[in-house]
Formats: structure tokens, sequence, C-alpha cells
């Protein structure tokens, strides 16, 4: 029965609980990548505004960093095997390049997002907005920051994604993330990572 005990503190072990929600969560975020509920459309060069970092977020505030890497993990290889062309021509067709953009950010994602929350869990809707914004804010200007502290993403692309994409994710993940981690909490009695002391 040890694999159904939670972990200890920092979240560096698994157990069936952590495996169970890695899985549902990185499902999701393929459905979400797969299909068109992961993108918003917003008239910028992007066309669309992302909630494929959902999943990665609230995985990484009920499992832990490690459980919300993962997810993120899953995310990065949804994105690679679906706009990895996209990639390799803001990267200057740089292969690394293109792989740090597209996975370093995604991975980081839960991470963050698991830190944040545990950093404010006294307060526990403001760590959950806050840890949605945290992990929306890891995605967008992780990638795009990325390509062009490496020089290789047209600045002139820049504000338009900023200014339509930013506001748009941000508002939906702290929307969303809010009320997810709430209802979870209720039903997993209470069984939320970031809270654990």
């Amino acid at each position: 029965m040890e694999q159904n005990q939670p972990a200890v503190t920092g979240r560096l072990r698994l157990g069936t609980f952590d495996l169970a929600i890695a899985g549902i969560f990185g499902a999701l975020a393929i459905v979400l990548a797969f299909t068109p509920l992961g993108l918003i459309p917003v008239p910028n060069p992007t066309e669309a505004a992302t909630t494929l970092h959902l999943p990665a977020i609230i995985a990484g505030i009920l499992s832990g960093p490690i459980v919300g890497g993962l997810v993120g993990l899953v995310l990065a290889i949804s994105s690679w095997y679906l706009y990895s062309a996209v990639f390799m021509t803001f990267a200057d067709g740089n292969l690394l390049l293109a792989l740090l953009a597209a996975f370093l950010p995604r991975i980081l994602i839960g991470i963050l997002a698991y830190y944040t929350y545990r950093s404010l869990r006294r307060w526990r809707a403001l760590a959950a907005g806050a840890a949605g914004l945290v992990g929306t804010l890891t995605n967008t200007v992780g990638v795009l920051g990325l390509l062009m502290w490496l020089g290789t993403f047209p600045v002139a692309l820049l504000s338009p994604v900023l200014l339509m994409n930013v506001p748009i994710e941000a508002v939906v993940a702290v929307v969303v993330t809010i009320p997810v981690v709430a209802a979870l909490r209720a039903t997993g009695k209470g069984r939320i990572a970031a809270e654990l002391d």
C-alpha cells in the first residue's frame, strides 16, 4: 500500500494517485492539442491563443513538480508533432534551438505552477489564480522569449502576439484553474500536493 500514500515533502516520489493524474492530464493535453478545444481564435499573426497549457498547470498543483513536468512534456511532444515546421522556421532551421524553444518552457509550466501555488497555499484561490498566471506566462513568454533571445523571432510579430494572446490566455487560465482546483480538492479529500507540508 506504500504506493498509495502521498509522497514525501518535495514530491520526489510518485504514487498511484500521481500516475493517474499524469495519465489523465497527459491525455487531456493530447486531446486539447489535436482538437480545436485547445485554441481560441484571435485576430493576430498566430491566429489563436492557447489553452493547451492548462492540464500541465493543474497537474503540477495536484501532484507536484514531477507530474506537472511530465504533463508539460506530453504537451511539448504534441506541440512538436503538430508545429515542428513552425519552430524550425522561427529557429532559422536550427534543430537544437527549435527543440529548446518547443520543450523547455512546456516542461517548466507545471513545475513553476506547483511552486507558485505552494508559496501562496494559505490563500487557496489566490494561489490557484497565481499558479495559472505563472504557468501561462511560462508557456507564452517562455517560447517567444527564448526565440527572441536567440535572435530568431521577428520582433514585428511580438507586439500583436503579446497584446492579444497573453491577456486572453492569462484570463482563461485564472478563470479555469481556480474552480477546477477547488473542485478537485473537494472531491479528492483535500489531496493537493502543493498544500502538503
